[in-house]
């Protein structure tokens, strides 16, 4: 499942962003004074690059060995796939340029955040603003290792805090505006509560033999 949502994801994200940069359309400006205000800390690029190095390989680290949570990540990879299609095409529909990226003086940053922002940067062109998927995505995985870790306060609300941390991480880089993070929150609201949780409910109806067996 992992492979699948990789190879599905990675190239719809990769092909859409620098499509969006070679039209070099804007649908409107979503920047607000509050962005403007939000200080640039570098540092925080080592929590927003999380998203990959952390919250990506977590089911791996926080699915327990029964086959009911298998199921549980099936739920899990479906609901991913849908975050990130239907964020690409709104990416197609209504693009924004994050240029807010114009104020970031690399020269004057640590060496190896200034090579991670250079990193970033030559992957990642800046388009595909909104809804933010390092918002949605990461906030998915979240919510299952929450699920997955129960009886485990001390990992339930450590995932929970670094999820929080990542998402302002998207603000403090100035990788995203704030209306990114609003609408990553609202759609991973939507395909959790009309997609996801109908899953899980109609699997906890079924019977333990049918669903170990």
């Amino acid at each position: 499942m992992a492979l699948l949502d990789v190879c599905i994801g990675a190239p719809a994200y990769l092909i859409t962003n620098h499509l969006m940069n070679w039209r070099g359309t804007t649908v409107f400006d979503p920047v607000t004074s509050i962005d403007l205000a939000i200080p640039f800390m570098a540092w925080t690029i080592v929590i927003y690059q999380s998203l990959f190095y952390f919250f990506y390989p977590l089911p791996l680290i926080s699915l327990p060995n029964e086959k009911k949570m298998r199921y549980e990540a099936l739920l899990l990879s479906q609901g991913l796939l849908v975050i990130i299609i239907s964020s690409n095409i709104w990416f197609v529909l209504f693009p924004a340029e994050v240029h807010l990226r114009e104020s970031i003086d690399i020269n004057n940053m640590h060496p190896i955040f200034a090579s991670m922002f250079e990193t970033l940067w030559f992957l990642d062109s800046p388009y595909n603003s909104w809804p933010s998927l390092h918002v949605s995505s990461a906030g998915i995985f979240t919510l299952f290792a929450i699920r997955w870790w129960k009886g485990r306060p001390i990992l339930q609300w450590a995932v929970g805090i670094w999820w929080v941390l990542m998402t302002l991480s998207i603000l403090t880089t100035k990788q995203h505006f704030i209306l990114d993070l609003v609408t990553g929150l609202m759609i991973l609201g939507i395909v959790w509560r009309w997609q996801v949780q109908p899953g899980l409910d109609r699997l906890e109806m079924k019977p333990e033999k049918e669903v170990t067996s």
